[in-house]
């Protein structure tokens, strides 16, 4: 008799967050700089902290804009950050149809 095959359904996956810090640490020349990410991406060693701030802004405007629609409308209660998508706000809607100024 034929076995039927097991099936499994995965569900989506969750988006990649991103926070990024510059990491302090001890190289060959003394003290460097890196930037690291919950991504997984990891910049260079540099130096100089500017240096590895500067990693950390172009990796920031490496990410894809958020749409207006899933912009978060309270990023500290909702742990958010401007460049994430938020799920919680992301079907409301503005009170009396106005648009919110950030």
């Amino acid at each position: 008799m034929a076995r039927a095959k097991k099936t499994t359904t995965t569900a989506p996956a969750a988006p990649v967050r991103h926070r990024p810090a510059i990491r302090r640490g001890a190289g060959t020349l003394g003290r460097v700089y890196q930037l690291v990410c919950s991504c997984g991406q990891s910049g260079r060693e540099h130096a100089a902290r500017r240096m590895a701030q500067v990693d950390l802004n172009a990796h920031l405007l490496a990410l894809p804009p958020v749409p207006a629609a899933q912009q978060c409308h309270n990023p500290k209660q909702h742990d958010r950050r401007g460049w994430e998508p938020c799920g919680i706000c992301e079907h409301q809607t503005a009170l009396f149809d106005l648009e919110v100024d950030r």
